[in-house]
């Protein structure tokens, strides 16, 4: 697992999922687009879009610090096709073993955050597991890669 701050909460995203972390980098703003949507930036020849986690789970904006990092992560498009997406986190700095049976419900669910719901307690404290491929809703999805939207 990829582990990340946001805030004060430690969340984790399986490593698998990770194409590439990133520095934090200029990025250009999408005209309209959610709050949480970071901007674009060209990643080798793509322009790839950028979701700020810190907006869209804490609600306010990322830190621009030297841990700060770009999460390059394989979203799931339509049936087996991905597209490269990127996620800017806070304290983005290491990858550890956290066995997925870990993991147990909390027994929250947030309509608003499908992509949460699982946490596990590690020697880090408590942990959540962000689903990456539940992270957008439907009509972002559709924002982001239109030529995938049907």
């Amino acid at each position: 697992m990829l582990l990340f701050n946001l805030g004060n909460s430690r969340y984790a995203i399986p490593a698998r999922a990770v194409v590439e972390i990133a520095p934090l980098v200029r990025l250009e703003a999408i005209a309209m687009a959610p709050v949480y949507i970071a901007g674009l930036f060209n990643y080798r020849g793509r322009h790839v879009p950028v979701i700020d986690l810190c907006r869209l789970i804490e609600g306010k904006r990322c830190e621009d610090s030297f841990t700060s990092r770009v999460m390059m992560v394989e979203y799931p498009v339509s049936g087996d096709r991905t597209r490269v997406l990127g996620l800017l986190a806070e304290r983005v700095t290491e990858t550890v073993s956290i066995d997925d049976a870990a993991f147990a419900d909390t027994g929250v669910t947030v309509d608003d955050a499908p992509f949460l719901g699982q946490a596990a307690l590690t020697e880090y404290g408590l942990v959540q597991k962000v689903s990456v491929e539940n992270l957008l809703a439907d009509s972002v999805r559709a924002l982001l890669f239109p030529q995938e939207a049907g």
